[in-house]
């Protein structure tokens, strides 16, 4: 529906799915209902870091959010939202909800019908927005001039910086087709300008967008050329090195918009990994972690529910209750425990430990109001509550893995880039295993577990998991690593296939499917290899 033909159809008359909802009976899932209502908190969130947030429909400007009386609610499986303004009464469907590095939230609906996106911008986006907005129109015309200088009789048949949200194609790129010397090119460039996930994401976008052009008919075997920054290319070109196809029939260039240079990257020059390992989670001192008194206590106050994990500099530990962080260990000269989840205390007396008792108490309770499907304010990140679950029992996802080794949030680092594995493990055999853990759509999903099983793989080939503390007593395989894709079953992004399905067929990935209501208990619904690699 374009803006010029917008027009408000019997705006007080229910929606269809509206109707079905209330036809029900109003029977629904407790595990969906709590994705919506952590999906309506990460956007009410957003929107009160915005100084007089401004409502945008089909990118023309409605009014202020305090005038149109902008309210979310979760009706059964679906987050609705309802606002109000001059005798329009607006009630959609939110199906997706994003922010930009400039605050704009952008909330993918059904409404009327349509897939329409909704923005709520800052009231004072337009003098931030408008030279990023112009930086990437000038960019567009640098690349369209590199193309037509670098390539031979190169005619650009199509170029453009807008989004398409419905096939996941963000507006920060600029995309573009041409044909030069008889062959067909499908192009998307990142500019200086853009931040280091965005540049991550060119291969993602750039194979989503060309499996769409070929869908319609709009592009036969065209190469893939990907342009970004000499400066942010690092992990891009760790990936290309592992994806089919690359060197072929997908190439990347540096751009450099002030020389007005396209420089070809060799893939000789890919894969080469500047990473690093940190030291398995002990104390400075060599003791374990349950050396010393107060960790003891700590866990004794809910010994099935809270876990712990150390941080990256080693410097102090995290206590949390199914992903909720509560109390914080700080290691060194002026060790202390703190606890809270908002004004935090400092644990000096047994009438501390006492209040820390009854914050554990408190969290539990309240989380247990949230597996009943009842709203809490202890709502802890979907994937740490994940992930403390599978700490307790590792082998509901595979029987094959060791429980002696589970180890969370590994950090591991690609030059600048501090990744976090989200759990390292073993099998019984001795084989590495990464698990990749998602609890919602992400796109990047497989090029993210890819980044880690790079990184864990290059470490094993040297022998530095055991030198650093991990696996102690076992004698570690050779064998390439293992790449779990841990999901809730229909939680996958659309795209899983066709991105998993580019990755190097010698990388053992196996995508697992878990009950979406996994908080009641954890249970595969579907283990499947993608590749013959994981035998």
């Amino acid at each position: 529906m374009s803006a010029q033909s917008y027009k408000i159809r019997d705006p007080y008359r229910l929606p269809r799915w509206s109707r079905r909802i209330r036809e029900s009976g109003g029977m629904w899932c407790d595990a969906e209902r709590q994705e919506r209502l952590q999906l309506k908190a990460r956007i009410e969130s957003w929107i009160e870091q915005q100084s007089e947030p401004v409502l945008y429909l089909q990118g023309r400007r409605v009014d202020r959010l305090n005038q149109v009386r902008f309210k979310l609610d979760c009706v059964v499986k679906s987050l609705v939202l309802n606002c109000r303004n001059r005798g329009m009464n607006l009630r959609a469907r939110v199906l997706q909800a994003s922010q930009d590095d400039f605050g704009t939230v952008a909330l993918r609906t059904e409404l009327w019908g349509r897939i329409e996106v909704i923005e709520i911008r800052p009231a004072l986006e337009t003098p931030v927005r408008r030279p990023l907005l112009e930086t990437r129109t000038g960019f567009q015309r640098t690349v369209e001039n590199l193309i037509r200088r670098s390539f031979p009789a190169a005619q650009i048949l199509k170029s453009t910086v807008a989004s398409d949200l419905e096939h996941s194609l963000s507006g920060k790129y600029v995309r573009l087709q041409f044909r030069s010397e008889g062959s067909g090119w499908v192009v998307i460039a990142a500019g200086p300008h853009e931040n280091q996930a965005t540049v991550d994401g060119l291969l993602s976008s750039g194979l989503l967008w060309r499996g769409f052009l070929r869908e319609r008919g709009l592009a036969g075997q065209d190469k893939l050329l990907l342009l970004g920054p000499s400066n942010k290319l690092l992990v891009l070109k760790s990936r290309l090195a592992w994806i089919s196809g690359a060197g072929r029939d997908i190439q990347l260039m540096v751009v450099d918009s002030e020389a007005e240079t396209l420089t070809a990257v060799e893939l000789g020059d890919c894969g080469n990994l500047d990473t690093a390992l940190t030291q398995v989670q002990t104390f400075s001192d060599g003791r374990g972690v349950h050396d010393d008194e107060r960790v003891r206590r700590v866990l004794g106050l809910a010994p099935e529910q809270i876990t712990w994990s150390r941080s990256g500099n080693g410097k102090s530990v995290a206590f949390r209750i199914r992903g909720l962080e509560f109390a914080h260990l700080h290691l060194g000269h002026r060790s202390r425990l703190t606890f809270g989840l908002g004004m935090l205390a400092v644990v000096r007396t047994e009438a501390d430990w006492r209040r820390l008792k009854d914050t554990v108490e408190q969290i539990l309770a309240e989380q247990g109001t949230l597996l009943r499907g009842r709203n809490s304010k202890c709502v802890p990140q979907p994937e740490r509550w994940l992930e403390s679950m599978l700490l307790r029992d590792i082998q509901c996802i595979d029987a094959r893995l060791d429980p002696r080794f589970v180890y969370p949030q590994v950090p591991a680092f690609l030059g600048g880039d501090r990744g976090m594995i989200d759990i390292l493990s073993l099998t019984s055999e001795g084989r590495l295993v990464i698990l990749e853990l998602k609890v919602s759509e992400d796109m990047e999903l497989p090029m993210q577990g890819l980044d880690y099983w790079l990184r864990v793989r290059w470490h094993n080939a040297r022998n530095e998991f055991q030198s650093r503390g991990y696996f102690p007593g076992v004698t570690v395989s050779s064998l390439p690593p293992l790449l779990y894709f841990v999901c809730p079953q229909f939680r996958y992004h659309s795209s899983f296939p066709a991105l998993a399905g580019y990755l190097d067929p010698s990388i053992p990935t196996v995508q697992v499917g878990i009950n979406e209501n996994w908080r009641e208990g954890v249970r595969v619904l579907l283990r499947r290899p993608l590749t013959a690699a994981c035998g």
